[in-house]
C-alpha cells in the first residue's frame, strides 16, 4: 500500500514534458449528455510549464492525469460561462489537485456569478477540508482557497511570456459568454467556448495560429428534441457550416473542432467545414495535443 501511494504522489509530480514553449490540449471535446469517450468541455494551454485550464467540464480531472500534468502547474482557471456543463467538474479539480500538490490558492477567472459558484464550492468541502488541512495529511490550507478574478472584456491576464485576453461571445440567454485568446512567443490560440456566430470572435482570432470553437449538426436536434428546444438551442450554437465561415474570414491557420455534437459524425463535420474552410481541419478527441 505505502509502495503505490508513493508511485502515486511520483506521478503527479512528474515534470510536465512538452517539446514547444505553448502547447493546447484537449481535456474534453463532449456536451451536456455523458459519454465514456469524451468527458466535457476544457482545453488545456500550456505556456512553458504552466498550465492554464479553460472550462472544467465532468472528467476533467481525470483527462488532467491522462496528459500526465502535475497538478502543481495549474497556473489558473478560467471558465468561458456559467453552463453546467463547463463547470461540473470543477469541484473535483480544485479539491484533488489541492490534495495531489497544489498549495497555492486556485486562481478562478470567469464571468460575473463565478464568486458565487467559488463560495459555494467551498462550503461543499468544508468538513473534508478541515480534516485533511488540520488532522490527517496536514495539507497546506492555502490551496484549499479560491481567488476569484471576474472578468470584463480585455486583458485579463498577463505576465513576461504570455497575454490572455477575454472577448465577449454571443450564448444568449447565457450573459455574460466569453472567448479567450492566448498569445506567447509569437503564437496565438483562440478558444471560443460556447456561441453563436459573432463578428467578436472573428475579431480576436483574426489570423491565429489555432482556433477551437465549438461545432454543431442542426440534424441532431432536430432529431432529439422538440421543435421549440431545437430551435433555442442552435440559436447560441454554431453550427459546422458556420464554423468553416468563421474560421474563413478569420484566416485563421489551424480549426480544431470541440464540444461536437453528436460525437460520431466526424467526416460530416470535415465536409461541412470544408465547402467554405480551405485550410487544416481537425475534429477533436480528448488528450489530442497541438
Amino acid at each position: 500500500m505505502i509502495l503505490r501511494l508513493t508511485a502515486a504522489l511520483f506521478f503527479f509530480l512528474l515534470p510536465l514534458q512538452s517539446q514547444s514553449k505553448m502547447e493546447v490540449i484537449l481535456l474534453g471535446t463532449g456536451y451536456p449528455r455523458p459519454d465514456t469517450l469524451r468527458a466535457g468541455p476544457s482545453t488545456a494551454v500550456i505556456v512553458n510549464g504552466k498550465v492554464f485550464v479553460v472550462d472544467a467540464g465532468r472528467g476533467v480531472t481525470q483527462r488532467f492525469v491522462g496528459a500526465r500534468l502535475p497538478f502543481r502547474s495549474i497556473q489558473a482557471v478560467f471558465l468561458t460561462h456559467l453552463h453546467s456543463d463547463h463547470t461540473s467538474g470543477l469541484p473535483d479539480l480544485f479539491n484533488t489537485s489541492w490534495i495531489f500538490g497544489r498549495y497555492k490558492p486556485l486562481q478562478l477567472y470567469g464571468p460575473a456569478g463565478t464568486q458565487q459558484l467559488a463560495d459555494a464550492l467551498l462550503k461543499f468541502f468544508e468538513y473534508d477540508i478541515h480534516v485533511r488541512r488540520d488532522l490527517t495529511e496536514k495539507h497546506p490550507g492555502e490551496g484549499a482557497t479560491i481567488i476569484v478574478h471576474t472578468l470584463e472584456e480585455g486583458t485579463v491576464y498577463k505576465d513576461e511570456e504570455v497575454t490572455i485576453t477575454a472577448f465577449l461571445v454571443d450564448h444568449e440567454p447565457v450573459k455574460p459568454a466569453y472567448g479567450y485568446r492566448f498569445d506567447a512567443y509569437g503564437k496565438s490560440v483562440v478558444i471560443s467556448g460556447d456561441t453563436r456566430p459573432t463578428p467578436n470572435l472573428i475579431k480576436h482570432a483574426k489570423g491565429v495560429d489555432i482556433l477551437v470553437h465549438e461545432a454543431y449538426l442542426p440534424e441532431h436536434f432536430d432529431n432529439v428534441d422538440s421543435p421549440e428546444v431545437a430551435a433555442r438551442l442552435k440559436y447560441y450554437h454554431t453550427s459546422a457550416d458556420e464554423v468553416g465561415q468563421v474560421a474563413r474570414d478569420a484566416g485563421v491557420k489551424l480549426l480544431v473542432l470541440t464540444h461536437l455534437i453528436p460525437a460520431n459524425a466526424e467526416q460530416t463535420f470535415l465536409d461541412r467545414v470544408g465547402k467554405y474552410y480551405k485550410g487544416k481541419t481537425i475534429v477533436g478527441n480528448d488528450l489530442m495535443r497541438f
